[in-house]
């Protein structure tokens, strides 16, 4: 509807309404929609950089979009989006009504995606219910026969942990296209044995460019350079985009990554397998320097999740006097030894022939559950 009207929209859920005082620094906001009513505001003002943006939008009579990014590594960014550029790159085509239930929200790129994908196929959308627990979401795909779930590796590890998954019948599931944060390798292989029917599709995009035209290989991507407009390149291990769908500039926060030649530095580390493959690897904001040596968090993780008694574990750089930052773990531990020092040496002992002395772990935590943002992706938020 707003983009119908031409205007600019700025999906919130109501958990991040006390984000609009700083919204308001930025960007001048004239309605809002509360309690199922449209009521004017007229709150804000917006800067010299945000008016020439949505001068540009004015320029195209075209609607906009703003989104927040995550802000896991630093301060949320406002985004501005052409609307109806990134609508315009979303086919539209009749198909099987698959019934979808995504669970990304939609003020993020991927839930908005796969909600605007699932509409322009005369799909049927399942609406997420308000708690995202594993039981929950195990229940609604029961009850509705959901067979597309897209979701996040964090997620899904979380439903086989659980156990819903053998407490319900989630027989009608087909395909799982899942992103926004690497998948480990060990955890795609449990759960293709968890779910010998379904099809599990990785999906990429970020909220500066969208979704982005890739094809999933087994734990990587192959970055279709043959659709118009998009290109790809890798510099000093950092994945970089030229997309269609790129955004028009950052309405607040920091402005590094896009740049005038149209090119977004995407903060994710990659690597090009011999054929052709690409691996995105994590994120650069997250490694960590010991002693000057980069160690990358979902590296170490992917080992540890190897370990037949590691239910799951979060990977993060510790403060050290001596080296800057030494590898520290949180650990869900199976066993039932409860001793950290003495799972820290089972750890240590089982990665070292495969992880560089300065990767394996050298301080572990035991704890009963990795916490999730709201997008449901591991959390990076140091203790």
């Amino acid at each position: 509807a707003v983009a119908a009207c031409g205007g600019v929209a700025a999906p919130l859920r109501p958990e991040r309404r006390p984000e609009l005082a700083r919204w308001a620094e930025s960007v001048r906001i004239d309605w809002r929609v509360q309690g199922g009513r449209l009521v004017a505001d007229g709150d804000g003002r917006a800067t010299p950089a945000a008016a020439w943006l949505l001068a540009q939008l004015r320029e195209r009579n075209h609607p906009g979009l703003i989104l927040a990014t995550g802000g896991t590594t630093g301060e949320p960014k406002l985004v501005l989006h052409d609307l109806a550029l990134l609508l315009g790159a979303v086919r539209v085509k009749a198909s099987r009504p698959w019934r979808v239930l995504p669970l990304m929200h939609f003020d993020h790129i991927g839930g908005l995606d796969m909600a605007w994908r699932a509409l322009a196929g005369q799909q049927v959308l399942v609406q997420p219910p308000d708690d995202l627990s594993p039981e929950t979401i195990a229940a609604a795909i029961m009850r509705h026969r959901v067979e597309v779930l897209p979701a996040t590796p964090s997620f899904l590890n979380l439903l086989l942990l659980s156990g819903a998954a053998e407490r319900h019948d989630l027989s009608s599931l087909r395909v799982v296209p899942y992103g926004a944060e690497p998948m480990p390798a060990g955890l795609l292989a449990r759960l293709r044995a968890a779910f010998p029917a379904v099809e599990f599709v990785q999906r990429f995009g970020t909220s500066e460019t969208g979704s982005l035209p890739t094809r999933s290989v087994g734990a990587g991507l192959v970055l279709d350079a043959a659709t118009q407009g998009f290109e790809w390149k890798i510099v000093d291990r950092e994945l970089w985009v030229r997309s269609p769908t790129r955004a028009l500039g950052y309405l607040a926060g920091d402005t590094g990554g896009l740049d005038a030649a149209g090119w977004f530095r995407t903060g994710d580390l990659a690597e090009q397998q011999p054929d052709g493959v690409v691996q995105v690897l994590g994120r650069q904001a997250e490694l960590i320097n010991v002693g000057g040596e980069k160690v990358l968090p979902a590296t170490v993780e992917n080992l540890l999740l190897e370990h037949p008694e590691v239910a799951d574990c979060r990977v993060y750089g510790a403060a050290n006097p001596v080296l800057g930052q030494v590898v520290a773990a949180d650990v869900v531990w199976r066993g039932t030894e409860a001793d950290p020092l003495e799972v820290k040496r089972l750890l240590r002992t089982f990665a070292a022939d495969r992880l560089a002395r300065h990767q394996l772990p050298a301080m572990v935590s035991l704890v009963t559950s990795i916490g999730t943002t709201r997008n449901l992706k591991k959390s990076r938020t140091q203790p």
